[in-house]
């Protein structure tokens, strides 16, 4: 870990204002990330202030448009998957409704004036665009920082007042470099996740704590922050006879209906398994599995590979999952389950070949290349940077245009 000895030193604290929206799991999470690191490392230089954005310019629409979000997904992936890709390009349509503003700015820039941040992080592509657009007004001065919370390279994250692009991983640059971002104005951080998930932890004690087994493979399920986790899966793990040298933990997030459900079915079936709701301390649940089934979320995932556990991605959604799977299956850190009956199947591989994880572990290890305070370093970096003006953001701007 980082010692006193190397923080950055500052006549005074840096404020940081962190905007964020709680559309997901991932945006606040890393968020969140950031603030626990400057608690950790820089208290004594930099203060971090993390707001939800959507909370703020819509507070009475704030939740209606969270739920209502969310049940889209569910039920219309595919429609979502090509929306995604039809705005992935900064042009067309993705222009257009970008154009189009449905909150207004006023809340934004009386927040701004208020806590006079030295520097604006935003973890949510709405507030991206909205301190771009303060910006370009001459309403904001100090420098934006974006950070994007998946492998992605989607236009919504990419607006011409953004000063730095902090991103998870190389091919995450690439594409951004693609799309017309200058490489100078990215930075290869990782994903923030909590400096929980850097550490190491007993394996042991853990599975003791929580009353499990403590030589018998575990596998962690989740299915996001939402919940979304297929109940029948378990059910159909009841009918192979490898399953039982195994034990089985499934978070179900805050899907309560999901949780009873299986908590009644887990008082029935042979399988040992343990259901669990919302839970905080996710890097100790991680710690002590040795494969996580779960879907490809941008932060979920990296908390996975910081914890050096290897991954079975099940049911990605289109869009940026998507760009994560393809992430994770270059690097070796994941394989990809595609059907229920493929799931079964790979779970069979790895109870007989464990030396499959082993593989995958040490791809993660070879992978982490990032600290927990990488991400909070290139932030405080940015002050001493000029932040972009309008005259060149203006031109950035109209060169793509004309692409």
């Amino acid at each position: 870990m980082m010692e006193r000895g190397n923080k950055m030193k500052t006549q005074r604290k840096a404020q940081v204002l962190v905007l964020t929206g709680a559309i997901g799991h991932g945006h606040v999470q890393t968020a969140n990330a950031i603030r626990e690191s400057a608690a950790a490392w820089f208290q004594e230089d930099v203060d971090v202030h993390v707001v939800d954005y959507m909370e703020q310019v819509a507070p009475h629409l704030h939740g209606v448009g969270s739920y209502c979000f969310i049940q889209w997904l569910k039920l219309f992936p595919n429609m979502y998957g090509y929306l995604f890709e039809m705005t992935r390009k900064d042009r067309g349509l993705a222009q257009l409704l970008k154009s189009v503003r449905l909150t207004s700015l006023r809340p934004l820039s009386k927040l701004v004036q208020r806590m006079r941040p030295d520097v604006i992080v935003s973890t949510f592509p709405a507030a991206s665009a909205a301190v771009s657009k303060l910006k370009e007004r001459g309403l904001v001065d100090c420098p934006a920082v974006t950070v994007i919370t998946d492998h992605t390279d989607h236009s919504f994250w990419i607006h011409p007042y953004t000063d730095l692009y902090m991103v998870g991983s190389q091919e995450a640059q690439n594409v951004l470099v693609a799309q017309g971002i200058s490489a100078a104005r990215i930075e290869v951080t990782g994903i923030p996740v909590r400096p929980a998930f850097y550490n190491t932890y007993d394996k042991q004690e853990l599975r003791e704590r929580h009353g499990l087994d403590g030589s018998a493979m575990t596998v962690l399920m989740m299915g996001g922050g939402c919940g979304l986790l297929d109940a029948s899966l378990l059910r159909e793990l009841e009918k192979a006879p490898w399953a039982s040298s195994m034990q089985f933990i499934v978070i179900c997030g805050r899907n309560e209906r999901l949780q009873q459900q299986l908590e009644r079915w887990a008082e029935l079936t042979p399988l040992r398994v343990h259901i669990e709701g919302y839970v905080e301390a996710v890097h100790e649940y991680m710690a002590m599995s040795d494969l996580m089934i779960t879907k490809s979320g941008g932060v979920t995932t990296t908390e996975a590979v910081v914890q050096k556990l290897p991954l079975l991605v099940y049911k990605p959604l289109p869009g940026q999952e998507q760009d994560n799977i393809r992430y994770l299956l270059r690097n070796g850190l994941a394989r990809r389950a595609k059907s229920a009956d493929d799931l079964l199947s790979k779970l069979a591989s790895f109870e007989a070949h464990p030396e499959q994880l082993e593989r995958m572990r040490e791809r993660a290890q070879a992978e982490q290349q990032h600290t927990p305070v990488s991400a909070l370093q290139a932030i405080l970096n940015v002050l001493n940077q000029p932040a972009m003006q309008r005259k060149a953001a203006g031109q950035w701007f109209r060169r793509r245009r004309i692409v």
